[in-house]
């Protein structure tokens, strides 16, 4: 009579324990989940954003040694190239292999701060 009793009592709160134990497990996955996604979506956010101030200083650069003519000191190429490599493996476009191209191709004259008195 007692085993009934507790057969009755002890596979209900066995079954209760249990859901309560996967919800738990559940809950505390989609947490870490739901915390994966926003890291993701934070580091996606910062690494465009580091590829678009990647992207400005290779075109300012192009604006000044390219577009203006005034001479590339090695320290400036050096920067550049450095730079570059930044914005594409951030996945930065064709476009900024082009710009980075012609900056290569740039003429290199004097020390930084030298040329067209800047």
């Amino acid at each position: 009579m007692i085993e009934q009793i507790l057969g009755y009592v002890v596979a209900p709160v066995m079954t209760l324990v249990i859901g309560a134990l996967a919800g738990s497990l559940k809950a505390s996955l989609k947490r870490e989940r739901d915390r994966d996604a926003a890291k993701e979506a934070e580091h996606k956010a910062l690494c465009m954003g580091m590829r678009e101030m990647m992207r400005r200083e290779l075109y300012e650069m192009h604006r000044r040694y390219v577009v203006e003519g005034e001479p590339m000191p090695y320290e400036e190429k050096e920067r550049e190239d450095e730079v570059y490599r930044v914005y594409h493996s951030l996945g930065g476009n064709g476009t900024g292999t082009h710009v980075h191209q012609e900056l290569q191709a740039a003429y290199v004259g004097g020390q930084k701060g030298e040329g067209n008195g800047r």
